[in-house]
């Protein structure tokens, strides 16, 4: 019975009577049984599959010597660092990309002036 219906001087109510009087008893909760586990019946592989790299087949840049290619001392300021680079290497000097473009000009026009002389 709830306090309102005490100071109301009220009777019970349907649903309190049936809720006291009729209460199941509470059954302790089930566990789910778990699954069977699958088991495969083919073997596993002995060796793994080949594997075959997309790269292997590509064809690799190959940059076009310098001495195939004629430039003149004027060419080499439009020239990138990497271009400098690979002319220096076909000349037998070893540039620093580190240092700016015109710094690289400078050396490699020295170096080709010298090997001129």
């Amino acid at each position: 019975m709830s306090k309102f219906s005490d100071f109301a001087h009220l009777g019970t109510t349907t649903h309190e009577t049936v809720a006291e009087t009729t209460a199941p008893p509470v059954a302790p909760p089930v566990a789910p049984t778990p699954p069977e586990p699958v088991v495969s019946t083919e073997a596993p592989p002995t060796t793994p599959p080949g594997y075959e790299n997309p790269l292997d087949e590509m064809p690799v840049a190959v940059a076009p010597s310098a001495e195939a290619e004629a430039f003149s001392l004027d060419d080499l300021q439009w020239m990138s660092k990497i271009r400098l680079e690979e002319i220096g290497r076909s000349l037998g000097v070893e540039l620093d990309r580190r240092l700016s473009q015109p710094k690289l000009v400078r050396q490699l026009k020295e170096v080709i002036e010298q090997q001129q002389d």
